[in-house]
């Protein structure tokens, strides 16, 4: 056990209850950095490598790392290092002074306690899911109020038969399903018209290019972090691509959903307008995108709402408004207080989705991420109808996902950008 050494770890007399809280002494390596944590800019340059250190372990843990951005320094630690240093760097950034640093310190502080939460989750601890969508994603988790029965009437009425009305809804999935050829038509069609729902002002600098679509093969997806899920990855300058399992077969709305979630204005405007912000700050924390952080909460609920731009039958609406049921269900699963078979059940009767054990799989894989969607918080879903309200001019729409992907950190930030306040 290494000898307390707090004189040399301490940088202030402010850090000194942080270290001795957080630090553990004895328990972890040294760790000389935390003496130059001066500026935010010290700051931002530890919490770039615990990033980049804990996508070493945990290849999921980062969505966005962007060209010109900061690179590992040398081998990993392992999880027990990091996750001291990560304390260390949540207790810091509430230590420096605020001033015109405040908005920046503040996103450090809740990155940084998002990160030891993740690092916590690796090493076996669970937190309860409220907490952890709270300490991670910033969200405010409140259990969906909804009429079940009433959601069922409607669906009921937009898929009119005899047949009980799981039946009718499966027969209409399989109805719908395309492959092949006409589903990438499909996703090209889409991937354009969503583009033009939200076609960017005559003068505005952020080029993107068409997003590219790959269809990858099963063993492709088995080798993949994100598995046999759709997944976006943004490949910097302005281009990405669609990683779509070429093997399943798809619905034609189901694609219009997912091309605006994942193109624009979804996260292939977010993460151009992203990495923008990040070449004029030069900031080390804006070089990457956590997947679990406080703005990822941010990224996936503005992605989330362009998919009621999308165009939809009744059918399509009747099944989308079940989303808050869709959610309740994961809930109480990934908190233990559904068993697994009674979650695929639930998920199958009364969400009627049309892969229950594709949608746990997601949900075993990714964790509390699933949670992350505008049902999950009243207030957040009040901040992101205000930035991308279907209402809203296409050009208007451009700008407002532009700043609010650019520059709103976490949800707290996506609100007070609502409310015409800056982001603190």
């Amino acid at each position: 056990m290494r000898p307390c050494r707090i004189a040399a770890v301490l940088g202030t007399p402010l850090l000194l209850g942080a270290v001795i809280l957080g630090s553990g002494c004895g328990a972890a390596p040294e760790d000389e950095r935390a003496a130059e944590w001066r500026t935010a800019d010290d700051l931002g340059e530890e919490f770039a490598q615990l990033a980049l250190e804990l996508a070493e372990h945990d290849p999921l843990f980062l969505d966005y790392r962007f060209p010109g951005g900061p690179t590992l320094a040398g081998e990993a630690a392992p999880l027990e290092d990091i996750e001291h240093r990560a304390a260390r760097l949540a207790a810091g950034a509430g230590s420096l002074p605020r001033a015109e640093d405040e908005g920046r310190l503040r996103y450090l502080a809740a990155a940084a306690d998002a990160l030891l939460v993740r690092v916590r989750s690796l090493r076996g601890e669970r937190l309860p899911v409220a907490e952890e969508l709270r300490r991670v994603f910033g969200l405010d988790w409140q259990p969906p109020e909804f009429d079940l029965e009433r959601l069922h009437f409607r669906v009921g009425r937009a898929i009119p038969g005899l047949a009980p009305l799981r039946v009718r809804v499966s027969r209409r999935y399989r109805s719908g399903e395309i492959a092949g050829e006409e589903a990438r038509q499909e996703v090209e069609r889409a991937l354009a018209d969503c583009r033009a729902l939200a076609a960017p002002a005559p003068d505005s600098a952020l080029a993107l290019e068409p997003l590219s679509v790959e269809w990858l093969t099963r063993e492709a997806a088995a080798g993949d972090p994100a598995g046999a899920s759709p997944f976006y990855r943004y490949l910097g300058g302005g281009r990405g691509v669609l990683r779509l399992p070429g093997w399943r077969p798809y619905r034609a709305g189901e694609l219009r959903r997912l091309a605006c979630h994942e193109g624009v204005p979804g996260h292939h405007l977010q993460a151009a307008a992203a990495e923008a912000r990040f070449g004029e700050t030069g900031w080390p924390e804006s070089g990457l995108v956590p997947l679990y952080g406080p703005r990822t909460a941010v990224f996936e609920g503005l992605a989330a709402m362009a998919e009621a731009l999308a165009p939809a039958d009744p059918a399509d609406e009747a099944l989308r408004a079940l989303e808050p049921v869709v959610a309740s269900i994961l809930f109480d699963y990934l908190d233990g207080g559904r068993p697994r078979l009674a979650a695929l059940r639930a998920l199958d009767f009364e969400a009627l989705v049309s892969d229950p054990h594709a949608l746990l799989a997601h949900a075993d894989r990714f964790g509390a991420y699933s949670l992350v969607r505008p049902s999950a918080d009243p207030g957040f879903r009040r901040a992101l109808e205000a930035v991308i309200g279907p209402t809203r001019p296409a050009a208007e729409r451009w700008e407002a996902v532009r700043r609010a992907a650019a520059e709103a950190l976490t949800p707290d930030d996506l609100a007070r950008l609502q409310m015409g306040l800056e982001p603190r």
